[in-house]
């Protein structure tokens, strides 16, 4: 097939050239689309990513890693649900959140399970109360007051009601509400919250915080679906919210 003709000094196409050049260049768009494709594919571009965190986590740390980590990327639509450890786990089960930060005991975690920080809880309360210059607090310690304690579904909690079924008598008065809410009312000296860093901390509350013994670990951790791909953007999400949640203190 004859692709140019001579006219004088110059080289002019012909139509087969012609169509031949319309064909070649639509194969090359065409590879370059599937390129285009394949890196919107692993970098989940314009795919809604829908993240379930616990209360604790959102501030400061899940901001701060989600104004770190996507910025000013406009192409990851993002979906933020604020519900409570259960629910996340359910969702997550269900492959319909793409990623969880839940508040857990260490033995729920599983292989698609990621520790983002473990610390003990404290006994949280007002700096005017009769045991903040103490150095430890038992249960014994709290029978005469009001114990603020999270809800039952809270690992925490179970952990509480073990720690105080061993006492003779139990607290006089209990408040059971979020973890936040006990930062909030140990602060303002409506009792003794059982807490942890973490919470105290998302709270910005100003209470003294002194160890709790019998020890209890409080665990976070961030969870994905089993058999999740790798995702860069939650994978670096992830990663900082390691990296800021260990430098609490």
């Amino acid at each position: 097939m004859t692709l140019f003709e001579r006219i004088g000094a110059r080289l002019v196409p012909t139509i087969e050239a012609t169509k031949l050049y319309g064909e070649v260049e639509r194969l090359y768009l065409g590879l370059d689309q599937i390129a285009q494709a394949a890196d919107d594919i692993r970098l989940h571009k314009n795919t809604v990513l829908r993240i379930g965190s616990v209360t604790s986590v959102v501030r400061p740390y899940l901001h701060r890693a989600i104004i770190d980590t996507v910025g000013e990327r406009l192409d990851i639509p993002l979906v933020i649900d604020v519900e409570n450890s259960r629910f996340i786990w359910d969702m997550v089960e269900q492959n319909r959140y793409d990623l969880g930060f839940v508040f857990s005991s260490p033995r729920m975690a599983d292989k698609n399970a990621v520790l983002l920080h473990s610390a003990n809880a404290v006994a949280a309360m007002h700096a005017g109360h009769r045991l903040a210059s103490r150095s430890v607090i038992t249960p014994a310690d709290l029978l005469d007051d009001r114990v603020l304690i999270p809800g039952r579904n809270s690992p925490l909690r179970l952990a509480l009601d073990r720690a105080f079924s061993g006492e003779e008598h139990q607290p006089v008065s209990t408040m059971e509400t979020s973890m936040l809410n006990c930062c909030y009312f140990a602060a303002a000296g409506m009792g003794v919250g059982i807490v942890d860093e973490i919470s105290l901390r998302s709270a910005a509350a100003d209470a003294v915080a002194i160890p709790f013994d019998p020890k209890i670990e409080v665990s976070y951790f961030a969870i994905r679906p089993a058999g999740a791909e790798r995702i860069a953007v939650l994978d670096e999400l992830i990663g900082r919210m390691q990296e800021y949640m260990k430098c609490q203190n």
